[in-house]
């Protein structure tokens, strides 16, 4: 009895322990692995108050486990068994436990190595169509539906709003986009069957990604791996959400092509098909005549001439510019056109041979120089006796210096004789 009761004691406390799960479950020791995560099972059956932050705490200490999980056999265990614990959780608390879930996958993905990446993706698969087996067995309900879609859909939430082109965690999303049909389309071959709205309810978020991401490879795997392959219980409402995505205002050239290429090969007939979902869309040509006719309407009103748009965008020619000149010119002289054409002609635009040159002509210049230093070194040479002298200052002091020495000479010449 007092064995009994200290056991029972023993288990009370453990039932009240914070989670410190993460030491056990990340330990080398497989042994010491397993014995953490049996503990753990049983914790959370008895604990079902548990909150969201409880479960990202559990939830980072399994993914440490599996990170330590070596070799296939012993990964794929683990992973089932981590995918079974949803059963365990309240079934108002399942979607928080999946949403938990990917927020640490979302988190943890791009920190991953090309040694573990494979068994991620296996863990991933294999807790994801756990998710798809819960939603089938309570009836697919909407709300439900709603809420784990948007899960899967969180990190690009800004991509698809059109906020900017970055998409957080794209891996991720990727490798989901590749595995839904893959782990939904068991549970479609199992009752209760799925309704088409139901399926759309998953299948809105992506669509509206692939309306608004920039992201070139997301929106052609999207399109290649969910619409595409879509079966034949949704192809029909998805057919009519697709031609109506190719159609919409404000979303880019690529992702519409891309959503009409679907819509062919859904079997759809878009002129049609999008004529009878839009009427009041028309063609852009309609718009611009019919803003054409208003300006008709109002130019006829206030009794001015309609000139068209073309008319005056149109370049006008250099001959009409030339006259549009004259006869403004001569408006404002008063005479004639051709007279004004006289008068507006610059003399840049007269031929050179009337145009007056100003000074010696080309070619002579030169013969000019030459001639005038021969004439001033002449005029520099002494005058002889007799000859006249110029009147310039410099010639005239020259002059006056030779005939006072020639006087002297003189002068000196006749005492001598006398």
């Amino acid at each position: 009895m007092a064995a009994g009761a200290g056991r029972e004691a023993a288990q009370k406390a453990t039932d009240h322990l914070p989670l410190n799960f993460g030491k056990r479950l990340a330990h080398t020791d497989k042994a010491v692995r397993d014995r953490g995560f049996k503990t753990l099972k049983t914790w959370i059956t008895k604990h079902p108050e548990l909150e969201r932050l409880d479960y990202m705490k559990l939830w980072k200490g399994l993914y440490f486990g599996m990170w330590m999980a070596d070799k296939r056999p012993v990964q794929q265990e683990l992973a089932v068994k981590t995918a079974f614990l949803l059963n365990d959780i309240p079934r108002q608390k399942q979607s928080i436990w999946v949403d938990a879930f990917w927020e640490t996958m979302e988190e943890a993905w791009e920190k991953l190595d090309t040694h573990r990446m494979n068994k991620f993706m296996l863990f991933t698969r294999i807790v994801v169509a756990e998710a798809f087996k819960a939603i089938r067995i309570r009836g697919w309900d909407l709300d439900e539906l709603r809420t784990v879609a948007r899960t899967f859909t969180r990190a690009t939430t800004a991509a698809a709003s059109g906020a900017g082109p970055n998409v957080h965690s794209l891996g991720l999303l990727l490798q989901f986009v590749h595995m839904f049909w893959d782990e939904l389309k068991p549970q479609l071959e199992h009752s209760p069957e799925a309704p088409p709205n139901a399926l759309m309810e998953l299948l809105e978020p992506f669509c509206a990604i692939a309306e608004r991401s920039y992201s070139a490879a997301l929106v052609n795997c999207i399109h290649s791996d969910m619409l595409r392959k879509a079966p034949a219980e949704v192809s029909e409402v998805l057919r009519v959400r697709v031609v109506a995505a190719s159609s919409k205002e404000g979303v880019p050239k690529k992702n519409r092509e891309a959503f009409k290429e679907t819509a062919k090969l859904l079997g759809a007939d878009i002129a049609q098909e999008q004529e009878e979902s839009s009427p009041a869309q028309k063609p852009r040509k309609n718009a611009i005549r019919g803003s054409k006719f208003k300006r008709e309407a109002i130019a006829a009103r206030k009794g001015v001439k309609f000139v068209p748009m073309e008319e005056k965008k149109k370049p006008k020619k250099p001959e009409q510019k030339e006259e549009k000149v004259a006869e403004d010119s001569a408006a404002k002289t008063g005479s004639s056109a051709k007279e004004s054409n006289r008068l507006v002609m610059s003399p840049l635009m007269l031929p050179k041979a009337a145009i007056a040159i100003d000074g010696p002509p080309k070619g002579k210049t030169k013969k000019a120089k030459t001639n005038r230093k021969s004439s001033l070194n002449d005029k520099a040479k002494a005058p002889a006796d007799g000859d006249k002298v110029e009147t310039t200052p410099k010639t005239k002091r020259k002059a006056k210096a030779t005939t006072s020495g020639a006087v002297k000479k003189r002068k000196r010449a006749a005492s001598v004789v006398s």
